[in-house]
């Protein structure tokens, strides 16, 4: 069966301990599937624990969830049908990144492998993945607004305290220098040494025993 590998990256505005949920979220994912592949998309929960039934314009079967390194690593796995490609199965994984207090950065790997590989695979499932990551970010941000941090609101000084600054400013440059800096002295070239001429041998005298 013809093998496919595809990689991606998706940072998201929120904890790990928060990204981590959502993924674990039916309903956070069913939006985020019917964002990114239209209302016909369907995401269930299977019989089985962390199962779910999958429908989408490209697939349909069964996907379970596998806890790998909680909360780092989890990893899915598929099997089903596409009506272009036969029998499909494979796996993916999600490497969350702690990035920060309010930031995690996903690793995405999917290896699938299918019965039929119909021309222009790969690129229909790189455009698949991206738009299902950017899809995930919306919902996740949208879901755990929340989490986020509240900007700061920025504080504008008063006219009188920002002209006092520039001033203070202005004077201490006339001081140390910064302002207007002395120019930096050129180097000096240095004479090179005069030419030494090596004198040139006596001539011998004629006669004489070199």
């Amino acid at each position: 069966m013809p093998t496919l590998t595809l990689h991606d990256e998706l940072t998201v505005p929120v904890s790990r301990a928060v990204a981590w949920t959502s993924l674990h979220d039916l309903a956070l994912l069913a939006e985020t599937l019917n964002a990114a592949q239209g209302a016909s998309a369907t995401l269930a929960a299977g019989a089985a624990p962390l199962s779910y039934h999958l429908t989408t314009p490209a697939f349909q079967g069964d996907v379970v969830l596998l806890d790998v390194e909680r909360p780092a690593r989890l990893r899915l796995s598929f099997q089903g049908r596409g009506p272009d490609t036969g029998a499909i199965q494979g796996q993916a994984q999600c490497r969350l990144e702690l990035m920060g207090e309010h930031r995690t950065l996903l690793h995405w790997s999917v290896v699938l492998q299918t019965e039929q590989q119909p021309g222009g695979l790969k690129m229909r499932g790189i455009a698949l993945l991206k738009a299902q990551l950017q899809a995930l970010e919306a919902v996740i941000r949208r879901h755990h607004a929340s989490h986020l941090p509240l900007p700061a609101p920025r504080v504008r000084k008063p006219w009188l305290q920002r002209l006092l600054d520039w001033y203070l400013g202005w004077f201490a440059g006339m001081f140390n220098g910064t302002l207007y800096p002395l120019p930096k002295p050129r180097p000096r070239r240095q004479a090179s040494p005069p030419h030494q001429v090596n004198p040139s041998p006596a001539p011998s005298e004629p006669g004489a025993t070199p």
